[in-house]
Formats: structure tokens, C-alpha cells, sequence
């Protein structure tokens, strides 16, 4: 097998590792507290396992294309030194961020 396969299944691996927790609870609560089965369990594990691949293939887009961007851009601030640009980029993001939630 290719190393690119291997890396790709890592990733799968740490996406799952990530949503355990998720799923976890939302399963304690509907079994437990509200003592009810899951409506249509199979439509519910495909969804689980689009999430996973969704959440995996994300991961390596932002690990191809932005985290690049980022570091290049953290590398240039430290260069130059300057609070000002640094706190209105902080500011930007923050802003960004928020909008985009």
C-alpha cells in the first residue's frame, strides 16, 4: 500500500478519535436519559460515517492550504515586529471568525 493510502487512513483514524467523544453522548442521552432507540439507525451511521470522511477530507485541506498561508504569514509578523499590525490582524481574524460562525 501507498504511504499517501496509510496517511489518508491516519487521518480517518484521528477524525473518529475526535467524534467519539460527540457521539458518545449524543448516544448516552438517547439511550439513556431519554430511553429511546435512534429513528432510522441506518440513515444515522451513514450519516456518521460522512462525517467522518467529511471531517477527515477538511482536515487535509486546511493542512494543504491554509496552514501553509498561515505560517508563511506568522513567519512575516514576527520579522517585522510591529504591535499595531499584528493587533489589527488579530483583531480581523477574531472579527472574521465570529461572522463566519
Amino acid at each position: 500500500m501507498s504511504k499517501p493510502f496509510f496517511n489518508f487512513m491516519k487521518l480517518l483514524g484521528n477524525a473518529v478519535r475526535d467524534l467519539a467523544p460527540i457521539i458518545l453522548v449524543i448516544a448516552f442521552f438517547q439511550i439513556i436519559v431519554l430511553r429511546q432507540p435512534f429513528p432510522d439507525i441506518g440513515g444515522v451511521l451513514v450519516g456518521m460515517v460522512c462525517v467522518v470522511f467529511g471531517l477527515a477530507l477538511f482536515v487535509q485541506g486546511l493542512e494543504m492550504g491554509l496552514f501553509p498561508i498561515g505560517e508563511t504569514m506568522a513567519q512575516a509578523m514576527a520579522r517585522k515586529g510591529s504591535l499595531p499590525v499584528l493587533l489589527v490582524f488579530a483583531f480581523a481574524l477574531g472579527f472574521g471568525t465570529t461572522v463566519a460562525e
